[in-house]
């Protein structure tokens, strides 16, 4: 099964790829500076620099991901440019990476569920109906749940002409009938760019700073930090694991700021509401942009009594989010520096 089921993806990838790879095209879209522009910047290299002093030793790995001209990318895109060559994509072991939240579908990407007192919340549905239906729910019922307790399905962001995150939630909206939410500038680009083959879901709840969506004991909160996509959410997770309760962000975009304003989004995120609420993971449905989440995965299947390697200590997070922010900041200034600004 696990072949079938790789090859499949890969057919799946490669055409994703291409799509991608035409739509970057089309857009002009500059995510990030070049390692040339980045290293020629003398400001964004004090920035690193002052950044690397203050993370320490023990967020390093981050540091590494976080602190390069590019920022964080998905797993494939990394190995590419580092000349390694690509991971064959499978489908992961249904992983309940805290008590209440579990991580589901392929290495390239996949999907969350966050269980709740009256039912289940889906964060991103995969590619298309084929895969929400013979690799998400599988997964989920494989995890123990039932796909029919979906309440919410929230799609982290949406491309116009692009559907690896929202391509399953029509089929799962029409069969289990749960309320789909995206953030609200993603809802207006992408309907209009629907695909007839590939038709998105029906817009149900448009999400913005401040939103909230509340399912028996448990409230998400929204807030759209927008850069890899105009409507990309991070979504703070309230979650427990062995009984500690802390809360965890759910970014959709690789923290990706290639203007000033989605910056400055950025910015407000981490220093009003990361920092504040004490916030000390940060996740993504691509699983390794952040860190090594398979890796991570693995360890929690093997010592699920252990501790949690995607949750930082409090004093690791007030390290860990000034980091993020100043990295972003730097790959800004360097951006604005080779425009003439």
């Amino acid at each position: 099964m696990r072949t079938i089921f790789a090859i499949r993806i890969a057919v799946v990838v490669g055409a994703m790829t291409m799509l991608i790879g035409a739509a970057d095209a089309q857009n002009r879209r500059v995510l990030f500076p070049s390692a040339e522009q980045f290293a020629a910047s003398a400001e964004a290299q004090r920035i690193v620099r002052e950044a690397r002093a203050f993370v320490g030793d023990d967020l390093e790995a981050e540091y590494s991901i976080m602190c390069t001209h590019t920022g964080p990318q998905r797993m494939a895109l990394a190995r590419q440019q580092a000349g390694l060559p690509p991971l064959e994509p499978y489908v992961v072991e249904p992983t309940k990476i805290f008590d209440n939240l579990w991580f589901l579908g392929p290495t390239s990407q996949g999907a969350f569920v966050v269980t709740t007192s009256d039912g289940l919340i889906l964060i991103d549905t995969l590619n298309n109906t084929r895969e929400a239906r013979e690799i998400l729910l599988p997964s989920i019922e494989k995890a123990g749940l039932d796909p029919r307790d979906i309440k919410y399905i929230v799609l982290s962001h949406g491309h116009p002409a692009q559907t690896d995150h929202t391509g399953g939630a029509n089929y799962l909206q029409r069969t289990y009938g749960a309320r789909v939410a995206m953030g609200k500038p993603d809802w207006d680009a992408t309907l209009p760019a629907q695909w007839p083959e590939l038709p998105l879901a029906n817009r149900d709840i448009d999400l913005v700073d401040g939103s909230t969506i509340t399912l028996g004991d448990t409230t998400l909160r929204f807030e759209v930090s927008p850069g890899h996509s105009l409507g990309t959410l991070a979504m703070m997770i309230p979650v427990t694991w062995n009984g500690e309760s802390a809360t965890v962000m759910l970014h959709g975009g690789a923290v990706q700021t290639p203007t000033r304003a989605d910056f400055e989004a950025l910015e407000r995120i981490v220093n009003e509401v990361a920092i504040p609420g004490n916030v000390r993971g940060l996740l993504n449905t691509h699983p390794g942009i952040y860190q090594d989440t398979i890796g991570a995965m693995d360890t929690i299947r093997s010592a699920p009594n252990g501790p949690n390697p995607l949750l930082y200590s409090a004093e690791q997070a007030k390290r860990f989010w000034p980091m993020v922010v100043e990295c972003a900041r730097a790959r800004v200034v360097a951006l604005e520096e080779a425009a003439g600004g």
